[in-house]
């Protein structure tokens, strides 16, 4: 595996560096620059491959990228017609401004390409497979890798991945023992899932260190009205002090529909809430209903052929759904009667239509509702796409990739989701173990972030040229020699301590045990 994945370390790097710096030799060559060089590698030149016109292409020791060398760079060679000194401003910065356009391009193409080839990853159809193990879960625990499969879950033959996931959910807080492949060899792992727990419109998840911490706050549900944030620990219920998810369950059980009060750990001060917790589910029609939202969490009979779980249940007989004391309430004005079921089917803008006759007149409800998860998440299959689908979601993919990396740059997690040559090293193994589609796929991402971040303003980089020439066209001067070594020098400092700060971050990531495997 060490060997495969300093393989794909050396084409992911190279093809990153090399298609930047063609964004800067095809522009320069259009802006009549000269190219004295167009090299692969860097340090000590090892072979000149053949020159043509001008340009001479070269391997150099180190296999890490490349660099293309411009007639005239440095100030104070204006003079030198076909240098990149003598051009004006916005040829010298088209030339510029074209490698993070290339990186990007190259995004673009890696995207559409694997999306042809491979297909796109439909997440509503797991695989038996592991395909990202999160940190500090109890996956990591017992040494669950990316690229597992598995097998058998409690001597259950598993051969999809929606068998693996719902045998997983269904023993919160109990051993499961798992037998997986991994390379060819049969491995036994045993663990113990973690609670997830779906309480007053939050999700409470136990799945590090047995702190019941609110992971998520839905919208117009009871835990926003009462203020419950992401990050809140669970303390007690009703004076019962919460340790485990089973504490949890069992508190919220003897509480039942009556006032209950919670204590909440938020920020090391305690916040007390109160309230009568409202049905947190519906299970009608043989469908586990969820609230809030009305999702369709299970399926479990045959009175609901018709419905898939995620599915939004809209209204009954045209009359919207809003929660799950209003929809025990139209279930029992049925009396039996056919209904009609409209549902909300995600990626589908038409609606489902679900007929019902004669319609179940039972229906069980519950205030919460817990799930066991390990803490890895399946590797999704894959559906073949068309070149013109590739194209149009290889694009949206570019797009909202762009729009994270973007926020992330711009937000407090910057330290958390960001990371440098160490974690890139540790996910390219996790890539490699998985297969060329996510080698390609990270190449694609790295890609869109060198494009972004070479565009950060800061002198060295091609977004601190660029503000240069901004400069020099705003002030309609040159910048001298010496002015251009300090700024560079500046930039170097810059960079060198923002590479100490992301290399510190990638090392505590790492001992810390908050890396994916």
């Amino acid at each position: 595996m060490i060997i495969e994945t300093t393989i794909a370390l050396l084409f992911i790097f190279s093809a990153l560096v090399m298609f930047h710096e063609l964004g800067h030799f095809v522009v320069a060559r259009m802006m009549g620059i000269k190219v004295e060089e167009f090299a692969f590698g860097f340090g000590p030149r090892l072979v000149r491959l053949f020159k043509r016109g001008d340009t001479e292409y070269t391997i150099h020791a180190f296999p890490l990228g490349g660099f293309v060398k411009l007639t005239g760079m440095e100030p104070g060679e204006e003079h030198i017609p076909d240098g990149f000194q003598a051009q004006a401003i916005w040829k010298r910065a088209l030339v510029i401004f074209y490698g993070p356009f290339a990186s990007f391009a190259l995004a673009v193409i890696v995207f559409i390409c694997i999306g042809v080839y491979w297909g796109f990853p439909n997440v509503a159809n797991p695989q038996n497979r592991v395909g990202m193990v999160s940190p500090q879960t109890e996956a990591q625990r017992i040494g669950l890798k990316a690229g597992d499969t598995i097998l058998e879950i409690d001597s259950h033959k598993i051969t999809e991945g929606d068998q693996m996931i719902d045998l997983i959910h269904n023993k919160p807080g109990e051993i499961v023992t798992l037998v997986i492949d991994r390379n060819g060899k049969k491995l036994t792992k045993a663990g113990r899932p973690a609670h997830m727990i779906q309480y007053l419109g939050a999700t409470w998840s136990f799945m590090q260190e047995n702190k019941g911490v609110v992971e998520a706050v839905y919208k117009d549900s009871e835990a926003k009205e009462l203020g419950i944030k992401t990050g809140d620990q669970i303390v007690s219920i009703d004076g019962r002090r919460i340790t485990v998810g089973a504490s949890m369950t069992s508190a919220i059980e003897a509480a039942g529909s009556k006032e209950v009060k919670l204590e909440l750990k938020r920020d090391g001060k305690i916040v007390n809430v109160t309230t009568e917790p409202a049905i947190a589910w519906v299970e009608f029609a043989g469908v586990k209903w969820t609230f809030p939202g009305a999702g369709a969490m299970e399926v479990t009979s045959a009175d609901a052929k018709n419905v898939e779980v995620g599915d939004e249940l809209v209204s009954i007989n045209g009359e919207k759904v809003t929660g799950g004391t209003q929809l025990q309430r139209i279930i029992g004005s049925l009396e039996g009667k056919p209904a009609t079921l409209e549902l909300k089917r995600w990626q589908q803008d038409e609606p489902v239509v679900v007929e019902l006759s004669p319609t179940p007149t039972d229906a069980e409800t519950g205030f919460f509702s817990a799930i066991g998860l390990l803490g890895f998440q399946p590797e999704p299959a894959f559906e073949k796409a068309g070149l013109g689908e590739s194209v149009t979601r290889g694009l949206s993919d570019t797009w909202q990739r762009a729009y994270y990396l973007v926020k992330t740059l711009l937000s407090e997690r910057i330290k958390e989701d960001v990371g440098g040559p160490i974690m890139i090293g540790k996910m390219t193994a996790s890539s490699v173990a998985l297969g060329p589609y996510w080698v390609l796929n990270m190449l694609g991402a790295l890609s869109l972030s060198l494009a972004f971040i070479n565009l950060i303003p800061i002198p060295v980089l091609d977004g601190g040229h660029l503000l240069l020439l901004g400069i020099e066209a705003i002030r309609r001067k040159r910048f001298t020699r010496e002015q251009m070594q300090t700024a560079q020098l500046f930039g170097l400092a810059l960079i060198g301590m923002l590479v100490v700060v992301v290399l510190f971050a990638d090392v505590s990531k790492i001992l810390g045990g908050k890396v994916p495997q």
